[in-house]
């Protein structure tokens, strides 16, 4: 009994408590299913201490993409370009750096940008990478939600490359772990300075066309959840929207030699507007399109009715598709899908055939180089095949990869960005010509263990590209 007069006794404070702890509970589950106040603020804390926590254990740009390997340090130079089918480059090539990369021909310097080679490997030009002097000729600064302790130096990824007739460069950067993560585009001279850079959430593998015109992809961020398709005939509650409260939505910049915007081509609104708008019931509602790269429809377009010289191409990772886009119009003429998977570097060859990196498609356990013919709908696969070497038939690259085609037309240049390597193939026959190593040596950066003394680092490659000196 004096037990029982006990729990009575306490139950009121108890009950009290319990309910207090519901009520809360309750209200919380309510604030964030239906994202009212105070959810943003909510969100906004859940997500700081995120990434600030994310901040504490990111690696900086030197170590974030290296890999040591069983190279001698003071071979590099020799080891990057291994000769097999060919006896020399029959092009130049343009062998894209970062931090810490090609020190020894950019000393002084946070590495080489880039590289060019010609011959039987010689150097025809360093490109020094100054990144403090890059974030300071900005002509274009968007916001971005950063990480604690950002730096440009340290969290801005050196990732895609083109090449300017005088030789200067179109780079493209990413800033990893933030929001958003397009990190801009910047134009650099020979010397490496920059003449300038937008940062202005460009983003993947921009293009320089014959008449100087840089073909840039670029995000804009949603507000709320756009609509992307209505049925006709259905009631309204049949739309679909993309369920994502701020979604990266893709455009096409067409920029002039002076980082003037003349105009945006809306890829994400093309698409909406086309009878192509259902496959988004299939992408990610954050990231739909994922443009990670944008080339014009060569002159040569037989057999492909209603494509014309000029019109844009677009790969479209998120949906396993590509695009032919009218600039003019902005509108969507034509969506290919396949037997390709997260595809990237989708670009005209001739006819009606185009060439691309397929990450995931086929059935090898490799990447591929792959060629689509659209007016028959056929499927080719480049490279590897059986006659590859052993060693380079499971060469994958999940997340990235980069083409460049020979000026000739004949030849083409495959990035396997996470195995470190490229491959030189001639398109006829799939038959490899020239391999191209990411081996640096690192022995004098002190922030690597002390390992970096007797073997070299392979880094993350994005990119082996070939110089047309044909362009003026």
């Amino acid at each position: 009994m004096r037990i029982m007069r006990a729990l009575w006794r306490t139950a009121p404070p108890v009950l009290f408590v319990m309910a207090i702890l519901s009520a809360g509970f309750f209200t919380g589950a309510w604030v964030v299913l239906s994202e009212v106040f105070p959810y943003d603020l909510l969100a906004a804390a859940d997500k700081t201490l995120r990434t600030w926590v994310e901040s504490r254990r990111r690696p900086d740009a030197f170590l974030a993409t290296a890999r040591f390997v069983n190279v001698a340090p003071e071979s590099v130079a020799e080891r990057r370009i291994e000769f097999l089918a060919a006896e020399a480059l029959a092009d130049p090539v343009l062998f894209s750096g970062g931090p810490g990369r090609f020190a020894e021909y950019c000393p002084g310097s946070a590495g080489c940008l880039a590289v060019e080679y010609a011959g039987r490997g010689e150097v025809v030009h360093a490109y020094p990478y100054r990144p403090d002097e890059i974030e300071r000729a900005a002509i274009v600064s968007l916001p971005y939600e950063h990480l604690p302790g950002f730096s440009f130096e340290k969290d801005a990824r050196i990732f895609r490359m083109s090449r300017y007739s005088n030789g200067d460069l179109l780079v493209t950067f990413l800033f990893k772990d933030n929001f958003p993560w397009g990190g801009g585009v910047a134009r650099i001279g020979r010397d490496g300075r920059p003449v300038w850079y937008r940062r202005d959430y460009s983003h993947h593998k921009p293009t320089v066309t014959n008449q100087g015109i840089a073909l840039v992809p670029g995000q804009r961020i949603g507000q709320g959840r756009p609509p992307v398709h209505r049925p006709p005939g259905l009631p309204g509650r049949m739309s679909f929207w993309l369920d994502c409260k701020n979604p990266y939505l893709d455009f096409v910049s067409r920029i002039d030699g002076a980082g003037r915007v003349l105009e945006e081509i809306p890829v994400f609104d093309a698409l909406i507007a086309s009878p192509y708008a259902p496959i988004l019931h299939h992408t990610d509602p954050c990231d739909p399109t994922h443009v990670n790269a944008v080339h014009e429809v060569g002159k040569r377009t037989g057999g492909m009715q209603g494509i014309d010289p000029g019109d844009l191409v677009v790969s479209l990772r998120n949906l396993h598709a590509f695009g032919i886009l009218d600039r003019e119009r902005r509108r969507l003429k034509r969506l290919v899908r396949g037997g390709f998977f997260m595809q990237h570097d989708v670009q005209h060859w001739e006819g009606a055939k185009f060439l691309m990196f397929d990450n995931w498609g086929g059935t090898n356990a490799s990447s591929r180089l792959l060629m689509v013919d659209v007016a028959d709908g056929t499927e080719t696969t480049i490279f590897p095949h059986a006659r590859t070497p052993r060693h380079l038939r499971g060469l994958i690259s999940r997340k990235n990869g980069n083409l460049s085609i020979s000026p000739d037309r004949r030849r083409a240049i495959v990035t396997f960005t996470e195995d470190r390597k490229a491959v030189e193939v001639r398109i006829a026959d799939g038959t490899v010509l020239t391999v191209f190593h990411a081996v640096h040596d690192v022995s004098h950066l002190d922030r690597f263990p002390e390992e970096r003394r007797t073997r070299a680092v392979a880094y993350k490659l994005q990119g082996v590209s070939y110089v047309d000196r044909s362009r003026k």
